[in-house]
């Protein structure tokens, strides 16, 4: 099955058609996991990631510093 490639504001897509896209649950504005295996770009379904998916994806490494946001700028509370 053939599928065409388009360019999109932060790279390229790939429109899979809506044949096989029933097949293997993909939906508009869903999400999927994208990896590259052996020579072969794969693509795998995914459900919306939970608070505790996202949590436990913080490590020493990728967590930022405290930063200063500056003063009020509008009517928040601080």
């Amino acid at each position: 099955m053939h599928a065409r490639i388009e360019q999109v504001a932060d790279g390229i897509a790939i429109v899979v058609p809506e044949l096989l896209t029933a097949k293997v649950g993909l939906q508009l504005g869903g999400s999927a996991e994208v990896e590259w295996n052996a020579g072969q770009l794969v693509v795998r379904t995914s459900g919306p990631l939970t608070l505790a998916d996202m949590l436990a994806g913080i490590t020493s490494e990728n967590l930022h510093d405290e930063w200063a946001s500056g003063l009020p700028a509008g009517k928040e509370l601080l």
